[in-house]
């Protein structure tokens, strides 16, 4: 619950252009993600993810390619081929 209210604060920072505010939510909410569950998790590639579509938005492409091929390569390994209709989503 910790993370996700995070999350959801960096969402309303971002939607107000506080976009530096937002990442240390967002990252906080990776933190704690790891934490809980480790790094081969769906919430933490979904913590991956919101990071770099944020670093996309601020123009660090390279740092949102990083965070979106981390969140990529999760789910690849948490989903198995039946259910990769949720990885194709990401």
């Amino acid at each position: 619950a910790t993370a996700t209210a995070y999350t959801n604060i960096g969402s309303v920072m971002q939607a107000m252009g506080n976009n530096m505010g937002a990442l240390e939510m967002y990252s906080q909410g990776l933190v704690i993600r790891e934490k809980l569950f480790g790094n081969e998790h769906p919430d933490t590639a979904e913590s991956y993810n919101t990071i770099g579509l944020l670093m996309q938005a601020m123009g660090n492409n390279v740092g949102a390619l990083e965070m979106l091929n981390r969140g990529l390569a999760i789910n690849e390994k948490v989903y198995t081929p039946v259910s990769h209709l949720r990885v194709r989503r990401t």
